[in-house]
């Protein structure tokens, strides 16, 4: 069952299809969906979120108020179901991943013509889904050469259609392909500030058209051109402001901050593109407003931010 729950902890419950409420939480949580199991709308150790803003329109709006926007949310978990749920967390649909035998996803994006592609980590490839779960083709293949994958962890996408996929293992790099799924480069495998990428895990593409890359094990954000050039590296591991533990997904908010997951720190982080840390929210525990090894997150046009709290087997909407 979707639940609505509202206070630190505890409050009142509310069914999910109600109004979104017009107050938050003193920790800034306006919702929670998910609980363990594997019936329709239940998580099982969720790894993977993805946000598609869709336009409606409205008949009754003048001209220029014609198109309003509201949200889907895709989420993946360790038993291989992708479900989509509706922006206030009310299930919608969902499918398993092909073939599951050897793992399972932990990334996914959502292009802007509303195809979901799926990093199918373990079977070193992407898998590209219409948002009801149609299965509309894939690209790469196991192995460290030109258009193969080893262990592939994000997704994500230019303004110009390319598309960026991270990986770990052997290859350790970012791979950049044509709209049309064609290879064109790989880079991130030099030294970066003294080391080389160590499982790249998240990825979005910023306003200006850059990459930034959630470098896991390395404790940091690596900010690329998207040619391949690195433009930025910062952070570094611990517990304080502007440190980072396992940063495991990032995404950009509408006011441009970077708002980084981090999975051990079982926390958020928001950044400025220079690197300084503006705030932080979360902590260890399975209360509402706490964390258990949280791993994806993501944004809405609204300013929503989910995140995937993957040992609580729930998703929390917060508003900053």
């Amino acid at each position: 069952m979707v639940l609505w729950r509202l206070g630190i902890g505890v409050g009142c419950l509310l069914a999910v299809n109600a109004c979104r409420p017009s107050s938050v939480t003193d920790n800034g949580v306006v919702g929670v969906f998910g609980e363990l199991g594997l019936a329709a709308g239940s998580l099982s150790y969720p790894r993977g979120i993805a946000v598609e803003a869709v336009v409606i329109r409205e008949q009754n709006r003048p001209r220029e108020h014609k198109s309003a926007a509201r949200s889907r949310v895709f989420v993946v978990d360790k038993s291989g179901r992708i479900q989509r749920f509706s922006a206030d967390g009310k299930y919608e649909t969902g499918w398993r991943m092909p073939e599951i035998e050897q793992g399972k996803p932990i990334g996914m994006a959502v292009h802007a013509d509303g195809r979901l592609f799926v990093a199918d980590t373990h079977y070193h490839r992407v898998v590209i889904f219409d948002r009801d779960g149609r299965q509309l083709g894939s690209f790469g293949s196991e192995g460290t050469g030109d258009g193969q994958f080893q262990l592939p962890t994000d997704v994500a996408f230019d303004a110009e259609g390319f598309i960026y996929v991270s990986e770990y293992h052997l290859n350790d790099r970012i791979t950049k392909w044509s709209p049309d799924l064609q290879f064109v480069q790989a880079f991130g495998q030099e030294p970066i500030d003294g080391a080389r990428l160590s499982r790249p895990c998240g990825l979005v593409v910023d306003d200006e058209n850059t990459l930034w890359v959630a470098d896991a094990c390395n404790h940091r954000l690596v900010r690329f051109s998207t040619d391949g050039g690195v433009l930025a590296a910062f952070g570094e591991a611990g517990t304080g402001a502007g440190q980072m533990r396992y940063p495991y997904d990032i995404a950009l908010a509408p006011a441009g901050e970077l708002i980084v997951c981090e999975y051990e720190g079982a926390r958020l982080q928001w950044f400025s593109r220079d690197g300084r840390s503006q705030r932080i929210w979360g902590r260890p525990g399975r209360a509402v407003g706490e964390l258990f090894a949280p791993w994806g997150v993501a944004c809405d046009p609204a300013g929503i931010v989910y995140v995937v709290d993957s040992l609580n087997n729930r998703v929390q909407m917060l508003r900053p």
